[in-house]
């Protein structure tokens, strides 16, 4: 199998299990409790995994850092963001700010990265997204906390997947941020909320330990697809998990999905399928 039809079988994969544990943070009374599971105790699944990759080379531990500080920020205003709003406005719009910022980095800054014409199959697929939540500005607070979301996904997905391309083993980085994020993350919500949240949040593992297997896991397979494809082109592909996310929100949290929200879901099947095409 060719890299590129091997990155766009595990970005698709990694797009389901993205829309599958926003779901489950999003039914959950305490949101932070549970992202407090699949971002700390999840990220200790690594540990054994650990012996067998070497430590992160010096000029890697520089992404590291970067990398876990976007993290956090994102996972702060996605927390926010599913708090204040319903899945099927806030994921569309964070989701789909992210790889058209990522694209237009890559069109302006990256050359040979993203050609004009995928670079339209952004566009496609991007409006798609935004068509999701056209006519619902019911949240100003939920609106602020996606955009805010967004940025921080295409701030991480530039930073991660720079570092992929430039690390021989890809796996080194994805093993050693996660490690890495896990004790920042519980340090920051120790100092904000108290140590015993991180305590409580352990009552949520019968929902968490799933949530964060899809998690952890699914962003390992998405920053596997970066080492392997183009990264405006992956970041692209991997917002396809608002057509997973409509899914879930419709049949499983009951969330009302309009007319224009299965056009925008063929938009964004339309965009997908040109950016393989171009």
């Amino acid at each position: 199998m060719d890299p590129n039809t091997l990155a766009t079988l595990l970005i698709l994969t990694s797009a389901a299990l993205h829309a599958s544990w926003n779901a489950v943070v999003k039914r959950q009374p305490n949101k932070l409790s549970i992202m407090v599971f699949i971002s700390v105790y999840g990220g200790l699944l690594y540990i054994p995994f650990a012996p067998f990759f070497p430590l992160p080379e010096p000029w890697m531990w520089g992404y590291i850092a970067a990398s876990v500080a976007v993290h956090l920020c994102y996972q702060l205003a996605l927390t926010h963001a599913l708090e204040v709003g319903e899945l099927t406005f806030v994921y569309p719009i964070a989701r789909g700010l992210g790889p058209l910022l990522v694209a237009l980095f890559s069109l302006l800054f990256l050359e040979g990265s993203l050609a004009p014409l995928e670079f339209a199959g952004v566009l496609i697929l991007v409006c798609g997204i935004f068509l999701t939540v056209s006519g619902r500005m019911d949240s100003r607070k939920g609106l602020s906390a996606a955009l805010i979301t967004g940025c921080m996904i295409a701030t991480y997905t530039l930073i991660d997947g720079f570092a992929v391309k430039r690390v021989e083993n890809p796996v080194t980085f994805i093993i050693w941020g996660a490690l890495s994020f896990a004790p920042v993350f519980a340090t920051y919500i120790g100092i904000v909320q108290g140590p015993a949240f991180l305590i409580n949040s352990l009552r949520v593992w019968k929902q968490g330990l799933p949530a964060a297997v899809a998690a952890q896991g699914g962003y390992a397979i998405a920053l596997t697809a970066l080492s392997l494809g183009s990264i405006g082109e992956v970041a692209a592909l991997r917002e396809t998990s608002i057509i997973f996310a409509t899914l879930i929100g419709a049949l499983w949290l009951k969330e009302k999905v309009h007319h224009r929200q299965i056009v925008a879901v063929l938009l964004i099947a339309l965009g997908a399928v040109s950016l393989k095409l171009t």
